[in-house]
């Protein structure tokens, strides 16, 4: 009698993920967004920006410069999302004491915040040296 193997979750509209990977795909819809980062429950900061760079790298930071977020997956334990009822995604990377939640924009809503593309990764091993960067696209002449 053959087995049947072991399904990967399935995750439609919200969902948990810890997988460095599954963070990283999470965050790749993402471009414009509010953000707040709070430390056991104090709004350290919050504004909007453009997600311009996402990595998984145990050296880096993440950070939010000029209007720009550059997030380190390996920042965090876990990742949750969810989908309001306005089709509007959350995101909540969650860390020790500390949380970073970002809200999508619509591109209509942003006022001066530009978007990015965001490029997959090609990479069939995954490891935490691997980075995904938004780089814009030249138009060809």
């Amino acid at each position: 009698m053959q087995r049947n193997r072991r399904l990967a979750p399935c995750f439609i509209g919200s969902g948990t993920v810890s997988n460095p990977r599954d963070m990283i795909r999470v965050l790749e819809t993402l471009e414009s967004l509010h953000f707040i980062y709070t430390v056991d429950d104090d709004t350290v900061a919050a504004g909007e920006a453009t997600l311009v760079k996402i990595m998984a790298d145990t050296d880096s930071a993440t950070m939010a410069v000029n209007g720009c977020l550059f997030v380190n997956v390996a920042s965090f334990r876990y990742l949750d999302f969810e989908t309001t009822d306005d089709d509007i995604c959350v995101v909540n990377l969650r860390g020790d004491g500390t949380a970073l939640s970002l809200l999508a924009v619509r591109d209509t809503e942003s006022s001066g915040i530009s978007a990015g593309q965001m490029r997959l990764i090609e990479e069939s091993e995954f490891e935490f040296s691997t980075f995904v960067v938004a780089e814009e696209e030249e138009d060809e002449e």
